[in-house]
Parts: C-alpha cells; sequence; structure tokens
C-alpha cells in the first residue's frame, strides 16, 4: 500500500504534456479545416475507467436553438449536445493512460467480484482527470485557443463528477463560469 499511495501522489508531468501537445495539434488541424468552436471538450469515457481520450467541439451554428431560446444554455454548455467529436490524434494520451492503468492494476489487487471503487480506485482515477485537466490548461497558457474566449472543460456524459465543475471554473472567465452554474448547478 505505500508504495501504491507514493504512485499516485508523483505527478503525471508526462501526461500534461501529451494532453497539451495533442490538443495543439487537434485545434490546429481544426483550424486548417475552417472550423471555428466556441467551445472544447475532452471527454476521458468513464470517470473510473479511463482508457483513451475524445475531443468535442462545437461552433456557433451547431447550437440547435437561438440565443433567445430558454434551452440555449443548455445547448451551448451540454457538451453531449455536440456535433464534432474526434476520436483520433490522441495516440500519445491514450498510450501513457495504457501503460498507467496496467501499472496501477500491478500495484492494486482486488477481488473480481468486488465491484464497490476503494479509496485507491477513486484516487487513481482523480490523478488522471486533474492531469488531463491541466493539460488542457497548458493548452490554453500557451494561446493555442487564440484570443477570443472559448469555453473549455473535461466532460463526463450522463454524470455530475466534480472534474466538470472543477474544470470549467479554472479554465474558463468568471462569466462562462456563472453561465454554466445556472444551467447545470
Amino acid at each position: 500500500i505505500p508504495a501504491l499511495q507514493n504512485w499516485l501522489a508523483q505527478p503525471r508531468s508526462e501526461l500534461v504534456k501529451a494532453v497539451a501537445e495533442c490538443v495543439r495539434v487537434h485545434v490546429n488541424a481544426a483550424r486548417t479545416h475552417g472550423i471555428d468552436f466556441y467551445g472544447y471538450a475532452l471527454h476521458p469515457g468513464g470517470p473510473y475507467d479511463i482508457q483513451s481520450l475524445v475531443a468535442v467541439t462545437n461552433t456557433e451554428a451547431d447550437i440547435k436553438c437561438s440565443p433567445s431560446d430558454s434551452q440555449y444554455s443548455y445547448y451551448r454548455y451540454c457538451v453531449d449536445e455536440w456535433i464534432h467529436w474526434e476520436h483520433d490524434g490522441f495516440d500519445a494520451v491514450n498510450n501513457l493512460l495504457v501503460e498507467a492503468n496496467k501499472q496501477f492494476k500491478s500495484m492494486h489487487s482486488k477481488a473480481d467480484d468486488d465491484y464497490i471503487m476503494d479509496e485507491f480506485e477513486i484516487a487513481y482515477a482523480s490523478v488522471l482527470l486533474n492531469s488531463i485537466m491541466q493539460g488542457l490548461e497548458v493548452a490554453k497558457a500557451e494561446n493555442v485557443f487564440g484570443a477570443n474566449e472559448r469555453f473549455l472543460v473535461v466532460w463526463i456524459s450522463d454524470s455530475d463528477h466534480k472534474i466538470m465543475a472543477e474544470s470549467v471554473k479554472h479554465l474558463n472567465s468568471a462569466a462562462v463560469l456563472k453561465e454554466f452554474e445556472r444551467e447545470f448547478g
């Protein structure tokens, strides 16, 4: 257990750098294809079984209703409703996730019929999710998204996982945070 605790406490700088680099490449490719998105999300799948990343974007034209509609904020900020889901381009990140998952499993034993998450599994998932958020933060700090304000988030579908609110808080302006919280609490 001490070895696992020490491993969990280590910074995941390689993962953070890989996320930032893959985001940079993805955003540049989107710009090359003329996609001017207002929202950019990294979607790691489930909150406790993180195998790969998907980048999700949305443009103003993709929003399903007008700004005067009462559902506008929902469609603007709910990544599940967004149009562009990119499954390719995050191989470097995904390879690091596969390796980290193998290492975690080698250090953490659990009965096959035990489906309740223990403190180590929860801590491990938090380490990965925070590293993904940090990578997005690095990309933002490096001006990958340009001068225009973008809505940035680490999103987990059908969930109210804390990483979503934390990432919105860390990656967006106070005004965007307020709009998001008004819609999603």
